[in-house]
């Protein structure tokens, strides 16, 4: 009662997912969840195989049709990445 311990509390000096190092660059990969981790990687790809199966409708070449659902997907996550930035002012 007499003699209270003062507790010392260090201050978070990283940021969120920061595992590594305490430089102010770090990846968003560390920050992710496995399934977030999962979906990054398998959600263009799921959606090329949509576009290349709408493409198969038309009977053009399978390399044409790779070609042109590989370039869809490119320019929907560019359209994404656009859209974002100019709504927060980043562009």
């Amino acid at each position: 009662m007499w003699f209270k311990k003062k507790i010392k509390e260090e201050p978070k000096s990283r940021l969120y997912g920061n595992r590594y190092s305490n430089s102010s660059n770090y990846s968003v990969w560390d920050g992710m969840s496995f399934i977030e981790q999962i979906s990054f990687v398998l959600m263009p790809c799921m959606l090329g195989f949509i576009f290349y199966m709408m493409l198969d409708i038309t009977g053009l070449i399978w390399w044409l049709r790779l070609i042109i659902s590989v370039s869809m997907v490119v320019g929907c996550i560019g359209l994404i990445t656009l859209i974002v930035n100019f709504f927060t002012d980043r562009y």
